[in-house]
């Protein structure tokens, strides 16, 4: 009963943190961009996060978002520099807009939690090893949206207690709603969509299809181009080094299209303006290019998650099939490539499914399901890879 009331309770208090913590990333960046909106003045600013982040990195190299939750078992004090450095690295990153979702710096404040909170009550190791599994299922339910995806990413290890995860993971998201509608004007993480009457004939599903393909295809050629990129990065001996030449390839990405900067959902509309514009191809290759700019952001240290560029990058691949087929719904069009891009390019599919089924909502739901199944079937086909 102690450990089931202690999952319950640090789920809601992690809820609680991760939204505090979304609307501090917020706060920041929009501090850092109330400037003017010129070339310059975006070029200048990715590159002064990314001097920060390569100063942070020459004292800490940070890990990835898959590392970051593997890590939450190992609670030992001599972590707690490392965690304030990656918090802080991942702030920067979301702050000074970075193609990067904010999971990261999320789950690197929740761990520090974590370390105080287990030198506090816990009894032994596994029990210190339980609280920081709460906390990120608690953190990462809030963010996502969907307790079911965050207890199945959280679950790092076959003894990891299943139901324990999922009880911190709803309960989390119980604290960061009730927060954000005390706090924030509205969920900064919600995704606006067209409103959408499903034809009840079956059509929608077959409308799907074509945009799952090619958002599927954005999810898996972010697969391909991260290790690539990385690759290349660490011909540089100095960690630092690569952070800078990464950062230089961003900014110079982010000042010719500077929809590129941030995670993406906040996005969505400019983007469809945008395909409005410029048409089919200028879609697809804006897919490409977020692609392009989260494997840059990812593999030279701008620490953050994949799943909201990755529902970005999805959206403006399906939306590009209502340029070529118009009688596809738009909404249709854009679930089915977003669910197709997270499930095929998140690394972890049924977690991805899960979430994109919450996160995403019921507006389209058998367009939704089509594009999971094509995701899914799409990272069959990619090499293994870990969650990002």
């Amino acid at each position: 009963m102690r450990l089931t009331l202690l999952s319950a309770g640090y789920g809601f208090l992690a809820g609680i943190v991760a939204a505090f913590v979304l609307w501090l990333m917020e706060l920041l960046a929009h501090f850092i961009w109330s400037g003017p909106e010129t070339r310059w003045y975006i070029f200048t600013m990715t590159m002064v996060g990314g001097m920060i982040l390569a100063v942070l990195r020459h004292w800490y190299a940070g890990s990835g978002l898959n590392e970051q939750i593997a890590g939450a078992r190992m609670l030992e004090s001599q972590k707690r520099r490392n965690t304030a450095f990656l918090a802080i690295m991942a702030i920067v990153a979301v702050g000074f807009g970075g193609a990067v979702g904010p999971e990261a710096g999320i789950l690197a404040v929740v761990a520090e939690m974590s370390l105080l909170i287990s030198m506090l009550i816990a009894r032994d190791h596994a029990e210190a090893r339980l609280i920081g599994e709460i906390g990120a299922a608690g953190a990462l339910g809030g963010i996502y949206g969907s307790p079911p995806g965050a207890a199945v990413i959280a679950q790092e290890h076959p003894e990891a207690p299943k139901l324990r995860l999922y009880l911190a993971a709803l309960t989390g998201l119980l604290g960061f709603i009730l927060t954000v509608r005390m706090f924030l004007p509205e969920n900064p993480l919600h995704i606006h969509l067209p409103d959408h009457v499903p034809a009840g004939d079956g059509t929608d599903i077959i409308f799907a299809v074509l945009p799952a393909i090619l958002g599927a295809g954005a999810g898996v050629f972010f697969l391909l181009i991260l290790p690539l990129i990385t690759s290349v990065l660490s011909r540089w001996e100095h960690i630092w080094l690569q952070t800078l030449v990464g950062t230089a390839l961003f900014a110079m990405l982010a000042t010719a299209f500077p929809i590129l900067r941030f995670s993406g959902h906040h996005e969505l509309e400019e983007m469809l303006v945008w395909g409005q514009e410029f048409g089919m191809a200028a879609l697809l290759g804006l897919a490409a290019l977020k692609m392009l700019a989260l494997a840059l952001c990812l593999s030279s240290g701008w620490r953050g998650g994949a799943a909201f560029p990755l529902l970005f990058a999805g959206a403006a691949a399906g939306g590009a099939v209502v340029w070529l087929l118009p009688a596809t719904p738009l909404t249709v069009a854009l679930v089915s490539g977003m669910a197709a891009a997270i499930t095929a390019g998140m690394g972890k599919p049924i977690a991805a499914m899960l979430i994109a089924l919450l996160l995403i909502g019921p507006v389209a739901i058998w367009p939704l399901c089509v594009g999971a199944l094509v995701g899914w079937g799409a990272s069959k086909l990619a090499p293994p890879q870990v969650l990002h």
